[in-house]
C-alpha cells in the first residue's frame, strides 16, 4: 500500500519563510521596468529585438539590445562553465543556456537583504552600479497567480564542482514547490518563465541593504 505523498512546501509556506525577493538589473533598464511593470526574460527580450544569436550561446560579456526606441542591457554569463556541470536528462550546454535565458530570476531573502548567494551576486557587479528591486514574495505570487514560480536549490548560472563532480543541470533543475525535494530555506533561486508582472509596490535601491524607495 502506497502512503500519502509528502509535499515539501507550498508557495504560501515559502512566502512566510522568505518574505522578500530581490532582483538585480542594469540602471538603464529602470525606465522601461517602471513604465511596463513587467520583467522579461533574456530570451523574451532577444525575441522582441529580433536577435536570438545568444539564445543558446554563452554571453561572455553584457550585451545591449534595442527594442523600438528602448535600449536594454542584458547581463553576462561569465560564471557559467560547462566543465562544472553534470548534464542530466539529455541536456546539452546549449539546452542549459536556453533554459537560463528563458527565466526571470530572483534571490529570496528577508527585510534585511537576500541570502548569501544574492549578496555575492551583487558584490560581483557592484562596480557596474546596478539597481536592486525588492518585492514582497506573497505580492508577486499573487500578481502572477496564473503561473507557478519555479524553485532551484543551486545558483544555476554559476555551477561549481564538489568532490570532483559537477553541479547537476537538466530538466529538473527548476521545479514547482510540490515537486521540490528541499525545504523553503534551501531554495536559492525563485524563477518565472518568460516574464513576470510586478505588484503595485516595488522598491528599488543602489544596494541590497537599502535605503529603499518606491519604483
Amino acid at each position: 500500500m502506497v502512503g500519502p505523498r509528502t509535499v515539501p512546501f507550498s508557495n504560501n509556506q515559502f512566502a512566510r519563510t522568505r518574505p522578500y525577493l530581490f532582483h538585480l538589473t542594469d540602471r538603464d533598464n529602470i525606465p522601461a521596468i517602471s513604465q511596463l511593470r513587467v520583467l522579461h526574460s533574456a530570451a523574451s527580450l532577444m525575441q522582441q529585438a529580433g536577435d536570438d544569436s545568444y539564445l543558446r550561446e554563452k554571453r561572455c560579456q553584457s550585451m545591449q539590445i534595442e527594442i523600438g526606441s528602448r535600449q536594454i542591457n542584458i547581463r553576462d554569463q561569465q560564471r557559467l562553465h560547462a566543465g562544472n556541470i553534470t548534464f542530466q536528462g539529455g541536456y546539452s550546454f546549449g539546452d542549459v543556456i536556453q533554459s537560463l535565458n528563458e527565466r526571470v530570476f530572483f534571490w529570496p531573502g528577508k527585510t534585511d537583504g537576500p541570502i548569501d548567494y544574492g549578496e555575492r551576486h551583487f558584490e560581483r557587479y557592484v562596480d557596474d552600479q546596478p539597481v536592486i528591486l525588492r518585492v514582497s514574495t506573497a505580492a508577486i505570487f499573487s500578481a502572477n497567480s496564473s503561473v507557478s514560480p519555479l524553485f532551484c536549490r543551486y545558483n544555476s548560472g554559476s555551477p561549481r564542482c564538489s568532490k570532483g563532480l559537477g553541479s547537476p543541470r537538466g530538466p529538473d533543475t527548476f521545479v514547482v514547490s510540490d515537486d521540490a525535494d528541499f525545504t523553503p530555506s534551501a531554495a536559492v533561486e525563485v524563477t518565472f518563465e518568460t516574464q513576470v508582472s510586478l505588484p503595485a509596490r516595488v522598491e528599488i535601491a543602489d544596494s541590497i541593504f537599502g535605503p529603499w524607495r518606491s519604483l
